[in-house]
C-alpha cells in the first residue's frame, strides 16, 4: 500500500508542470534556510557575547547599506527587465554590461574608503580593515543575486536550491568553526570574516558562469540606460536599507552594543518571515510581469488575497509565542527583547505589502515615483529614533520602524493603483479592503499580545479563540490555498 501511495506521488509529481515544480522546490529551500537561520541564532547567542553579537549586526547593517551605494542593486530592476523584455542576442551583452557596471561601482566605493578610510570608520564605527573588507563582499554580491534571478526565471529550481543552502550551511558552519578555534576573544571580526570568505568562493564561481562564453565589452548603451533607471531608485534603495538599519546603528550610538545586541534578536527571528516574504515575492515577480505583458490579470487579485492570509498568519504566529520563541533563540538575559517582537514582526508583513505593490512600479519602470516617500519614510525613522530612543528605550525603535512601513504601504498602494489606471489596466490587482481588515486585525494583536505576554493564561485562552475562529472559516481559508496552488 506504502509503494503504491509513494508511486502516486512520483507520478503525480513528474506530470507537474516546471513552474509548479520550480515554485515547489523554491517554498522547499526557503523552508529549509528558515531552518539553518533559526538554528544559527541560538547557536551566534551563545558563542558571542552580547556587546560582540551587536558589533556584528551593526556591520550586517553598513553592509546593506554600502552594497546599495557599491552596486545600485541592478538585479531588482534592470536586470529583470533584460530577462523579460530583450531578446536574445541583446540580453547577453546587457547583462555583462550590468555586471561591469557594478564592478565599476564598487572600485570607485574601494578608493573612496582608502583614501578616506579613517573618517569612514570614525563615522560608522567599525575598525578601517573591516571596512575595506566589506567591499570584498561587495564585490561579489550582484555576481550571486545576477545568477538567483536567472535561475528563478529559467525554473532552473534544482542549482538554485543546491546554491542556496548550501551557502547557508557553509556560512553558519565555518562561522562556528571561526569563533571555537581562531578568533574566540575578537568574536565579531571572526563572525565577519567568514561571511566574507564564503561570498567570495561563491561569488567567483558564479561570476564565471555567468560570463562563460560571453564577449565582455563595455556597452555605454546599457550603462546609461541602467544609471538612468536606478539611479532615481538609488535614494529610494538607499533609504529603505537606512529605514531598516537606522535603528540598530542608533541605538548602538545612543544607548550602546548591548542594547543593539537585544534589539538584534528580535530581527533575527524576523529574518524567518523574511525568507519566506521574500521567496514569494521573487516567486510572483515573473508570473505578475508576464500577467501585465500579456494583459492576464484576472487571476491575480484572488492570489494576491491567499498570499497576504498566509502571510499575515505566518506573523500572527511568531507575535503570539514571542516569549517561548526567544527562551528558543537567546539565552535568559535576551528575554526582555520578547516587547520588540510584535511590531518587528508586524513590519514584516507591511513591507511584504510594499514589496508587491511596487512590483507594479518596477514593471512599468515608474521609479521616479517612489523616491519621495522611501526618502520621507528614512527621514521619519530618523527624527522618531532620535527623540524616542533616549526616552523610552531600544524598544521604541521597533515603533518607530513600524510607523514607517505602514506609511511606505500606503502609499505603494496608491501609487500602483495610480500607474495601473495610467496604463489602462481595469482590473484592480489588490483588494483594498481586504489589505485594510488584515492590517488592522494585526496591529489590534499587536497590542493585545504585549499585554498578555505576561499573563500566560489569557493569552493562550485568547490563541485558542482565534484558532477556533480559523476553523469555523477553514473552507474559506482552504479556497484561498486552492487558487495561490493552481496558480
Amino acid at each position: 500500500m506504502l509503494e503504491i501511495k509513494k508511486y502516486n506521488f512520483m507520478y503525480a509529481y513528474k506530470k507537474l508542470p516546471i513552474q509548479m515544480k520550480a515554485s515547489l522546490w523554491f517554498v522547499l529551500s526557503t523552508v529549509l534556510l528558515k531552518g539553518i537561520s533559526f538554528i544559527t541564532v541560538p547557536i551566534f547567542t551563545r558563542l558571542m557575547d552580547a556587546d560582540q553579537y551587536g558589533i556584528y549586526n551593526v556591520y550586517l547593517t553598513w553592509c546593506e547599506i554600502f552594497t546599495v551605494v557599491g552596486t545600485f542593486g541592478f538585479e531588482s530592476c534592470a536586470y529583470m527587465c533584460v530577462l523579460t523584455k530583450f531578446n536574445i542576442k541583446d540580453r547577453d551583452e546587457a547583462e555583462s554590461s550590468l555586471l561591469e557596471l557594478a564592478f565599476f561601482l564598487t572600485t570607485s566605493l574601494l578608493l573612496v574608503f582608502w583614501f578616506a578610510g579613517n573618517q569612514i570608520s570614525k563615522w560608522i564605527g567599525l575598525p578601517k580593515n573591516i571596512i575595506m573588507l566589506m567591499c570584498v563582499q561587495i564585490y561579489f554580491i550582484p555576481a550571486v543575486n545576477f545568477w538567483s534571478v536567472k535561475n528563478r526565471f529559467q525554473y532552473k529550481y534544482k542549482s538554485l536550491v543546491f546554491v542556496s543552502i548550501s551557502m547557508a550551511v557553509a556560512n553558519a558552519v565555518l562561522g562556528i568553526l571561526f569563533l571555537k578555534n581562531f578568533f574566540v576573544r575578537n568574536q565579531a571580526i571572526g563572525r565577519i570574516f567568514s561571511i566574507i570568505i564564503v561570498q567570495a568562493v561563491y561569488g567567483i564561481a558564479l561570476l564565471n558562469i555567468l560570463l562563460k562564453e560571453k564577449k565582455i565589452s563595455i556597452s555605454i548603451k546599457y550603462w546609461k540606460w541602467a544609471l538612468k533607471l536606478h539611479l532615481p531608485l538609488l535614494p529610494h534603495t538607499l533609504s529603505l536599507k537606512i529605514l531598516a538599519g537606522a535603528d540598530k546603528i542608533m541605538i548602538n550610538t545612543l544607548i550602546g552594543a548591548t542594547a543593539t545586541a537585544l534589539y538584534s534578536v528580535s530581527y533575527s527571528v524576523a529574518v524567518v518571515v523574511n525568507l519566506i516574504k521574500t521567496s514569494i515575492i521573487d516567486a510572483i515577480r515573473p508570473w505578475i510581469y508576464t500577467c501585465l505583458r500579456d494583459n492576464k490579470t484576472d487571476n491575480v487579485k484572488n492570489v494576491m488575497n491567499g498570499l497576504l492570509v498566509f502571510v499575515s498568519a505566518l506573523t500572527l504566529v511568531f507575535v503570539a509565542f514571542a516569549p517561548e520563541v526567544i527562551k528558543i533563540v537567546a539565552p535568559i538575559n535576551y528575554y526582555e527583547a520578547i516587547y520588540c517582537m510584535p511590531p518587528v514582526m508586524i513590519s514584516s508583513f507591511f513591507t511584504f505589502l510594499y514589496s508587491t505593490f511596487s512590483i507594479i512600479e518596477m514593471y512599468y519602470e515608474e521609479t521616479k515615483k517612489v523616491m519621495v516617500a522611501s526618502i520621507s519614510a528614512a527621514i521619519l525613522n530618523v527624527i522618531l529614533n532620535a527623540f524616542l530612543i533616549p526616552r523610552y528605550g531600544y524598544i521604541a525603535a521597533a515603533f518607530t520602524t513600524l510607523i514607517c512601513y505602514i506609511f511606505l504601504a500606503v502609499f505603494h498602494f496608491f501609487m500602483a493603483e495610480k500607474v495601473l489606471r495610467q496604463h489602462n489596466i481595469s482590473i484592480g490587482l489588490f483588494d483594498g479592503k481586504m489589505i485594510t481588515g488584515i492590517s488592522l486585525f494585526l496591529l489590534i494583536s499587536l497590542g493585545t499580545f504585549e499585554y498578555l505576554y505576561t499573563k500566560i493564561i489569557m493569552r493562550y485562552i485568547f490563541i485558542i479563540v482565534i484558532l477556533l475562529i480559523i476553523f469555523v472559516k477553514r473552507k474559506y481559508f482552504i479556497n484561498l490555498l486552492k487558487i495561490i496552488r493552481k496558480k
